[in-house]
């Protein structure tokens, strides 16, 4: 078995493993900054869930941390014991199990978070730029392109040991925070930092993990912020790549699952959905 898939997703053994190996960071990207109210019942499940089906509980310091309603210990610990356990075996059902218990509870978690109104659920924008490449960066404008569960047709990374996950299907990211960088003197422009679907009058204060939009004919869900790679140095005048983090404010792109497939092109609306 060289991939698993779950529905019309296809996993590598590469993206099974780096799946697993996130799991601790995709929960903080998932939770970060949403009270514990609105996470506490879903995440406890899923948690539950994780170590039932696969045998790796979350013990130490990370079950302490789970019991003070900080779980993201928890999920790394869970998350690297199935790395490393399946990081040398061929995939097979026991691989399949653990992956599908991952997956679902991702989804099952933002659908909770959607429906206590913890992330946005409404607000519109537009397309400004499809950008695709046949690896690296800066990706190049396109008019329309036809998106499938895999992201935009037409479009590869250069290497995969970070990207091309079914969660990292498309990269999204704001017109709005490309032109206050460009505006601040950085040689950056839509395309450069590898993002596929540059968006403008989303308010990217309030974009995060979780959200459902349609963009023109396809449905994504937001999934996780897009890490900076030195890859994208070039775009900043003092080489700081790290200006994209997440954690330096409302700047980062951010990675989304498509969910129903469809076809996207410039100018197409944006709608945030519940």
């Amino acid at each position: 078995m060289n991939a698993l898939t779950l529905g019309p997703y296809r996993f590598t053994q590469t993206d099974v493993i780096r799946t697993f190996a996130a799991l601790g960071a995709w929960w903080k990207h998932l939770t970060d900054g949403i009270a514990a109210p609105h996470w506490t019942t879903a995440g406890s499940a899923w948690l539950q869930s994780l170590e039932r089906h696969t045998g790796t509980p979350a013990d130490g310091d990370a079950a302490q941390a789970s019991t003070r309603h900080d779980p993201s210990s928890a999920f790394a610990a869970v998350g690297k014991r199935l790395a490393d356990r399946f990081a040398d075996r061929p995939l097979c059902d026991e691989s399949q199990a653990a992956l599908s218990t991952v997956w679902h509870g991702v989804l099952d978690l933002t659908a909770s978070l959607r429906s206590r109104d913890a992330v946005p659920t409404n607000g519109t924008g537009t397309v400004q730029h499809v950008n695709v490449s046949a690896g690296g960066v800066p990706k190049r404008h396109i008019a329309r392109a036809e998106v499938d569960f895999r992201g935009l047709r037409g479009d590869k990374q250069g290497a995969r040991t970070h990207h091309g996950r079914p969660w990292q299907a498309l990269c999204l990211w704001s017109g709005e925070v490309i032109d206050s960088f460009a505006a601040a003197g950085h040689p950056i422009a839509p395309g450069s930092a590898g993002e596929n679907l540059t968006l403008r009058g989303i308010d990217w204060h309030t974009m995060r993990p979780g959200m459902r939009m349609r963009i023109g004919t396809a449905l994504i869900e937001t999934s996780a912020w897009a890490i900076p790679c030195r890859k994208n140095s070039a775009w900043f005048a003092d080489g700081d790549h790290q200006r994209l983090s997440h954690e330096r404010g409302p700047v980062s792109r951010i990675y989304a699952t498509v969910i129903e497939p469809g076809a996207v092109a410039v100018d197409d609306t944006v709608s945030i959905q519940h």
